[in-house]
């Protein structure tokens, strides 16, 4: 069994659909692949694509992203929406909490973001108005910060682990896994990336690997014993950017990375 990874897979765009589409069912039957969210933003969208992933692997672990959280029409506000994802995900037998696979236990990490990440560099407020989440996502007023309302919610999935550990979540834990300020394309992305809390949680349980996503910016780093993965699908447009270079990547890589070989 091998355990593969892939995030921000934004399946609502028909390339990126295709690419997920077309991946072999036989090939993958026996493994695990852990979705590190960003899915899509429409729930029913969301649903076909766990669907399509859980015909392929034998397990799939998921957390949502920020995307799965923006919340339109009937959908009174973000924490409802995610309640519903988790429902959907237990009638799919999508993973997401803590389970084993190829000798490894699985634990799921929710997360939002602070400003933890951003330090004390200045932004300007302009670069974040067209932010997508502050137009889109709608926070009941008793919740306080989500970021710390999420890590909460994991609470009962930080403890000590018999075997080695792959946590996985779709904000950043760590600064070290963005490239310096002056690299951005988007300056004010710090602040919106993650939280230094999240990695606090992912060393409790004694994580050895712990997969990522949202930057759209892939690493496979380690940093004091933890090794950091990130590899997303990008959206369309993105893969264009690359040119020559994204053309190999996909040749190469594929949309999905492996991990582990158990």
């Amino acid at each position: 069994m091998r355990v593969f990874c892939v995030s921000d897979l934004h399946s609502d765009f028909h390339e990126n659909w295709l690419l997920l589409d077309r991946l072999p069912s036989r090939e993958y039957s026996r493994d695990t692949l852990i979705v590190a969210g960003d899915v899509a933003d429409k729930f029913d969208t969301i649903r076909r694509t766990l669907e399509l992933l859980r015909s392929k692997f034998a397990r799939v672990f998921y957390t949502p992203g920020n995307h799965e959280l923006w919340v339109r029409g009937d959908w009174r506000n973000s924490l409802q929406k995610l309640e519903q994802l988790l429902e959907l995900c237990d009638s799919l037998d999508v993973l997401t909490r803590p389970a084993e696979a190829a000798g490894y236990w699985v634990v799921p990490l929710l997360s939002w973001y602070d400003h933890s990440l951003g330090g004390n560099s200045a932004v300007n407020p302009a670069e974040l108005e067209g932010w997508g989440d502050f137009h889109f996502c709608r926070w009941p007023d008793r919740l306080g910060e989500p970021a710390e309302y999420l890590l909460n919610m994991n609470g009962p999935v930080i403890r000590h682990y018999d075997k080695p550990v792959i946590t996985f979540s779709h904000f950043l834990p760590r600064r070290e896994l963005l490239p310096d300020a002056g690299r951005l394309r988007f300056k004010a992305l710090p602040q919106v990336a993650g939280s230094a809390k999240l990695d606090q949680q992912i060393r409790a349980v004694g994580s050895t690997i712990h997969v990522f996503g949202h930057s759209h910016i892939n690493r496979d780093q380690t940093i004091e014993g933890v090794r950091y993965v990130q590899h997303a699908m990008l959206y369309p447009r993105e893969r264009e950017w690359l040119g020559t270079a994204g053309y190999e990547y996909w040749s190469s890589g594929g949309p999905l990375l492996e991990l582990v070989k158990g």
